[in-house]
């Protein structure tokens, strides 16, 4: 096990690794803020802000790009960082965007605040922001992406908490239960196989989920 380090500060924590062996996350500074770093081969890189104070890293793919999101100095929005410069990705006119995932297409899934203050699912494809909607809920986020362009998320609605789904060319496909009408994926591989947590007929038993297409 390495100790990978802090940007000064006390404290660290590491959210994603490429197949390059790079990783993510988070770090106190020696000024007491948060910035997301990214660290390769003994060196951890402040990847900055986007004017705020705060940024946390939470995915890179193997090209090295990274998302995860910053305050900009009054809102917390999406960013994308490559080669040296953070890029902010916007909302959906609302305050607050995040970027959970990112694949070797460059393709970024997450979620986005209307102006009317709803949360959609989004996909940040070639500049574009899209807007992956709620299907139906009140409350939609996207949490992977794989490299055939799968989505794979969480959505809740007025009668259900909340329930995974799987995205893909304008299509959803729900993925079911574990005895409970609730549940939220975590990621999604080059397979279609998506994991997570969901609750089971027990009441206030959660239990991780492997479900395989």
């Amino acid at each position: 096990m390495t100790d990978l380090g802090t940007l000064g500060g006390s404290f660290s924590g590491a959210c994603g690794i490429n197949d390059r062996g790079q990783v993510v996350g988070f770090s106190n500074t020696s000024d007491g803020d948060r910035h997301a770093f990214l660290w390769e081969r003994g060196v951890m890189t402040d990847l900055g802000t986007l004017g705020g104070s705060y940024s946390e890293a939470y995915a890179l793919n193997d090209r090295g790009q990274v998302v995860g999101r910053s305050s900009t100095g009054g809102q917390i929005h999406a960013f994308l960082w490559e080669n040296g410069e953070m890029t902010d990705l916007g909302t959906l006119g609302g305050p607050h965007s995040h970027a959970w995932g990112i694949n070797n297409l460059g393709q970024i899934v997450g979620r986005a605040e209307t102006t009317a203050g709803d949360t959609h699912a989004v996909l940040w494809q070639d500049g574009s922001l899209i807007d992956l909607g709620t299907f139906g809920g009140v409350y939609c986020t996207a949490y992977g992406i794989n490299n055939r362009g799968q989505v794979a998320g969480t959505v809740s609605t007025t009668s259900i908490w909340s329930y995974v789904f799987i995205w893909e060319k304008g299509s959803k496909t729900y993925l079911g239960t574990l005895g409970e009408s609730s549940g939220s994926a975590s990621a999604i591989n080059n397979r279609g196989q998506v994991v997570g947590g969901a609750w089971t007929s027990t009441w206030l038993a959660t239990h991780a989920f492997l479900w395989t297409p």
